[in-house]
């Protein structure tokens, strides 16, 4: 069956109309997926119209994050979890037989970036089928783009302006930022601290979380003594930190990249003579964190001091246990076996390629659907840990609900898992962060 270049097309009419030169918009043009979104590839074929060809060709996830700039562990995380994810599918036997590989696309965490090279990735990557990100705030500019490319994006994006979308090819593996607020309200009023300062940074991802944050810990009885917002990575902090040590606060709750936060709490600590207990987001717990903040404040500081309010991700288990065991074999970094991100993202792609088996097809227009039926409880779906369990299973005529490393991930009408959170601690001994229990949904309230 020939190949139809669906997607050569969508894309070059994506780029007239948003006035975007896409280099390789020729209709007699070929080329093979870029591993870095450098040079223009000149087309690739769509898996759209294709699905059921005879023969083996390989399926590729589009890995579009920022690999370079502040935001850069947002690509390592996603690159990662994407080959860790593919590492396990092939060798349970692929998608219906077809191989399949991550390809990198950097953002560079830019918005003015991020649409050239999404439709770079759109006419270069080989029958594209799935894309995993970006995030922060290159996500507006570029959903669009993939929208009217019909191709499925997952993401781990916390923006609550997504908590009603409708598009069928947008996926949030995460929870919203309005139900992160919650628990990090929630959290910091069962520590007792009734009167707190507020400091975020001023970039998007930090500032969804501020206005459901003060609503939440107000109707829990607290007070905010102080609310700062903060330029990212400045080299000092020393005005900031006077008012808000000027307030008296009880802790500090709030959101800063590892750069700020380090400058930021190491300033605290030295106008303050000790350090006052921290409450972060999730945002603590990437991987860029505690290498910056940990030599500015002392790593026993940084255990004593500081709490993460994140997703909370299974650590047993053979869902858990096959995440591990990939990341080993591919040599990432140990640190990202416990980020609840990263193991969501792994779950994602694991669930997109079981909606493929289950769909017996690969055409995006067709599986999509097929993605909350392998994820959804249901009287007589049987639980599946693995890519290769669910596989078996769907061979064997069954309904299936996988639950990966991250838990369960049950998709809501608007496409997002709502996940719970739990309070993490960061162990100095072990450098790593630690998850405690589970929080309540919205705040127990």
């Amino acid at each position: 069956m020939k190949l139809v270049n669906h997607r050569w097309l969508a894309v070059c009419t994506i780029a007239t109309t948003a006035s975007i030169a896409v280099a390789g918009c020729s209709s007699g043009s070929s080329g093979s997926a870029t591993q870095s979104g450098g040079p223009t590839a000149t087309s690739s074929a769509s898996v759209s119209g294709s699905a059921n060809a005879g023969g083996s060709f390989g399926l590729t996830v589009g890995v579009l994050h920022a690999f370079t700039g502040q935001n850069a562990f947002f690509g390592l995380n996603a690159q990662n979890s994407c080959k860790a994810a593919a590492l396990n599918i092939d060798a349970a036997g692929g998608i219906l037989g077809h191989s399949l590989t991550c390809s990198n696309f950097d953002t560079k965490g830019d918005p003015a970036d991020a649409v050239p090279v999404t439709n770079r990735m759109l006419v270069s990557a080989s029958h594209l089928v799935m894309v995993l990100g970006p995030d922060g705030g290159d996500i507006p500019s570029v959903l669009p783009v993939l929208e009217q490319a019909k191709v499925p994006e997952m993401n781990t994006v916390g923006d609550p302006r997504y908590d009603t979308q409708t598009s069928q090819d947008f996926w949030r593996l995460t929870p919203s930022d309005s139900t992160q607020a919650p628990a990090l309200a929630y959290y910091t009023h069962q520590r007792g601290f009734t009167k707190i300062a507020e400091v975020f940074t001023s970039d998007l991802s930090a500032s969804t979380t501020t206005t459901p944050f003060q609503v939440s810990y107000t109707k829990l009885g607290g007070t905010i003594v102080k609310a700062v917002t903060i330029t990212p990575d400045a080299s000092s902090y020393q005005t900031e930190v006077a008012s808000v040590l000027a307030a008296h606060p009880q802790a500090i709750v709030g959101e800063m990249d590892s750069q700020t936060a380090a400058t930021f709490l190491s300033e605290m600590r030295q106008q303050n003579g000790s350090m006052l207990p921290v409450i972060m987001t999730q945002r603590a717990i990437q991987g860029d964190w505690e290498p910056s903040v940990g030599p500015a404040i002392g790593l026993a500081s940084m255990g004593k001091y500081v709490t993460a309010i994140a997703p909370a991700l299974q650590s047993s288990g053979a869902a858990f246990t096959a995440f591990t065991s990939a990341l080993t074999a591919i040599k990432a970094n140990p640190f990202q076996a416990k980020n609840p991100f990263v193991a969501a993202s792994y779950d994602g792609v694991t669930a997109f390629a079981l909606a493929m088996e289950a769909a017996k097809s690969v055409d995006p227009n067709v599986f999509t659907a097929y993605i909350p039926k392998v994820t959804t409880p249901g009287s007589g779906a049987v639980v599946v840990s693995t890519y290769a369990q669910g596989v078996a299973a769907l061979k064997a005529g069954k309904t299936i609900d996988y639950v990966g490393a991250a838990g369960a991930m049950v998709f809501n009408q608007n496409n997002t898992a709502n996940r719970p959170y739990a309070a993490w601690a960061y162990n100095a001994d072990k450098h790593n962060w630690i998850m405690g229990a589970n929080l309540p949904a919205n705040a127990g309230m």
